[in-house]
């Protein structure tokens, strides 16, 4: 008879270490509801199960597959996790992370072991987790409070970073970078782009193994530019050439890349370099 291990948490927690529950096959859903119940020392009747990721409802254990995360109610529905702050968020899906490679390690750790060697690793997992969960328990509550007040000065910051941001974007000032500088560098990134993927293409119609030498491509693209070289955009135009080398399909998504992230912000810095600053227009004094 097989046996299934899946996490099951009390209905809405999402911080607490989940209990861990081994299923036979044919278990009825009243006597799994029992079992539950039993793992977790609680004196509860439990009536309804779901999967924590998406809330769907399980009338049958059968269905439950290995490593399942689970809740379960005494008859309410689904809870969906609540709104959390930024620091507690990211504690929370630190520990689910790490509950979950642990997980799939275990998993496979186990299906090398004989029977025997996997109920006594088993046995003492469910040990560690029945004996550290009160202390996970109690650092939890002594933390909360300096996590809970972290977390709202991260609120307050993110909020006016937020409102400062939208002001900006609001501003003559971003009207007129927008018009003069962004704009025009976005447009220029895309023809001199379009240059340089050109040649690459010409370079390379007889396939990547008979592809012109990495020199001949850099001076088409050279040739191609004109005045609009620079001499910064080399590096990003010798990874293109690299990709397109060795990627195949890949190329035309990774060279867009590459030509995004490192040679627009050159075009775009070249772009302001040339503008007179901007600036906002003060109030005269009363």
């Amino acid at each position: 008879m097989s046996k299934t291990r899946v996490f099951v948490s009390q209905n809405g927690d999402y911080e607490s270490t989940p209990t861990i529950v081994i299923v036979k096959d044919g278990i009825s859903f009243e006597d799994f509801m029992k079992k539950v119940a039993e793992k977790m020392k609680v004196e509860k009747k439990f009536a309804r199960c779901f999967y924590i990721t998406n809330g769907a409802e399980i009338d049958d254990p059968d269905d439950l597959m290995p490593e399942d995360k689970l809740f379960v109610s005494e008859g309410e529905d689904f809870k969906k996790k609540e709104d959390v702050g930024m620091l507690s968020g990211g504690l929370s899906a630190m520990a689910v992370g790490a509950t979950s490679l642990y997980s799939s390690v275990s998993t496979y750790a186990k299906s090398k072991m004989s029977e025997d060697m996997k109920k006594k690793v088993e046995s003492a997992e469910t040990k560690v987790t029945e004996t550290m969960a009160p202390v996970v328990e109690k650092a939890k509550e002594v933390t909360a409070p300096a996590i809970d007040w972290a977390d709202k000065k991260l609120d307050v910051a993110s909020e006016k970073i937020k409102e400062k941001t939208d002001e900006f974007m609001a501003s003559d000032t971003y009207k007129k970078l927008k018009e003069k500088v962004i704009d025009p560098a976005a447009t220029k990134s895309k023809e001199l782009y379009k240059m340089a993927a050109t040649e690459l293409t010409k370079v390379g119609k007889e396939g990547k193994e008979k592809m012109a030498p990495l020199k001949e491509y850099m001076a088409s693209v050279k040739v191609k530019m004109g005045k609009e070289w620079d001499e910064k955009y080399a590096p990003a135009v010798k990874q293109m050439y690299e990709q397109a080398k060795e990627q195949g399909k890949k190329t035309q998504q990774e060279m867009q890349k590459t030509w995004n992230e490192k040679i627009e912000p050159i075009i775009k810095a070249k772009k302001k370099d040339d503008e007179p600053v901007i600036a906002e227009p003060v109030a005269d004094a009363d």
